[in-house]
């Protein structure tokens, strides 16, 4: 019987049946992956996520505090916008800084962000008389007193200029500016370079580097030509009456003063221009808490969120803007107020304070321009991301590039 089978099988020219089950493969694991993919994995993810990719072994930890993730994020364009802020105190020297997280479990309606310490060396504080530029993803912190003073009336000055690697959380020291600079002095970032004007004592009346410019690719200071030698409305706008206030709009730097003084500056000719009389209007929000964002300037007035339409020198409201608290019951003597652009939406924070703490809020507004002339805004989420002491005094908000 078994012989006639196999002549059967033979002579009919079929193959004998064999088992079609494949055999068992162990599924590739992302631990089996060398180390330059699975680098090019964690680029793709969102930063928000690190710390807990942090957690999960030390190799994850290694590849992400390495500088090629970051390097490799940058070539993806995986690059995101992030809010770092300090807070001041009264009296008390420290300075404390942070940045947003995103937390595990959203709360309720809530996306759910928190304010996680950034640690600081000691000779940064106190960082109450400083201003911050970001350039990518280094945030830069100009000026400032180098050591606490008791002394009220006495102006907190300093030559400063420290640098926060916002990949790293680490701080190095930058090239000192040639003047000293308070917390007065006003820094934007225009065609590469960090232009500081500002914040100085008399004494510097006349000095020819009261507008000073960095360049963080070769880490030199510079000048260019002062706004002094131009004359508006009988005065003269020099370093003795002009309280700096500067931003980028449309490709130019502009600066601000008081009495309505205001200049431009046009880099190709290394020369500043007095502003007209129209630009009266934009020289008020500027006075406000501002942000420029996507070449628009927006602020915040008297409890309500308004831009300055560039074309008919008018400022107006931004509509739509709803379900924020009533944050003009607030005590104007504590309240404050501070907004940034976070890739083309705006941050809006603000305190609220009791006897025995100070909260921080943070709310994210989506913006649209409609029918070319109105300007929409959507409150996407806000949130309480900090409680701290009562006697929190100021806040600085700056969103870098990580």
């Amino acid at each position: 019987m078994s012989s006639h089978s196999s002549s059967s099988a033979a002579t009919s020219g079929k193959d004998p049946p064999h088992n079609n089950k494949m055999p068992a493969t162990e599924p590739i694991s992302i631990w089996s992956l060398p180390d330059d993919l699975l680098l090019d994995c964690l680029a793709r993810v969102s930063r928000l996520h690190y710390h807990i990719l942090s957690s999960v072994s030390k190799r994850f930890r290694s590849i992400i505090a390495s500088p090629e993730l970051y390097q490799a994020r940058a070539r993806l364009n995986r690059t995101e916008k992030r809010i770092y802020f300090y807070l001041s105190y009264r009296i008390d020297p420290a300075t404390d800084w942070y940045t947003l997280r995103r937390r595990n479990i959203a709360k309720g309606p809530n996306v759910g962000y928190y304010a996680e310490t950034v640690p600081s060396p000691k000779w940064l504080h106190p960082a109450q008389s400083s201003t911050l530029v970001a350039v990518g993803s280094d945030i830069y912190k100009i000026g400032g007193g180098d050591h606490f003073t008791p002394k009220l009336s006495k102006r907190n000055c300093c030559y400063g200029f420290s640098v926060l690697d916002c990949r790293t959380h680490t701080w190095r020291q930058a090239p000192s500016m040639c003047m000293e600079r308070d917390a007065s002095a006003t820094a934007t970032l225009f065609k590469g370079k960090i232009y500081v004007a500002g914040g100085c004592d008399k004494k510097y009346v006349g000095c020819p580097n009261w507008v000073e410019v960095f360049d963080p690719k070769t880490q030199t200071w510079g000048s260019v030509t002062n706004p002094h030698v131009f004359e508006q409305r009988g005065e003269f706008i020099s370093n003795e009456n002009f309280v700096a206030k500067s931003l980028l709009l449309e490709g130019k730097l502009y600066m601000f003063g008081n009495d309505s003084a205001a200049v431009v500056y046009n880099p190709e000719k290394n020369r500043w221009s007095a502003l007209g009389k129209d630009m009266c209007s934009m020289f008020q929000a500027v006075r406000e808490c501002h942000c420029v964002i996507d070449d628009v300037l927006f602020f915040w007035e008297s409890g309500a969120f308004k831009w300055y339409d560039f074309k008919a020198r008018l400022c107006k409201e931004v509509r739509g803007v709803k379900g924020l608290p009533d944050l003009c019951s607030s005590d104007p003597k504590f309240f404050k107020v501070a907004m940034v652009d976070l890739g083309g939406k705006m941050v809006f924070m603000w305190n609220t304070r009791t006897y025995w703490e100070c909260n921080i809020w943070c709310a994210e507004i989506t913006l649209e321009r409609r029918h070319g002339d109105e300007m929409w805004g959507k409150v996407e989420w806000f949130d309480s991301v900090l409680s701290t002491d009562e006697s929190c005094s100021s806040f600085y908000v700056v969103s870098a590039s990580v």
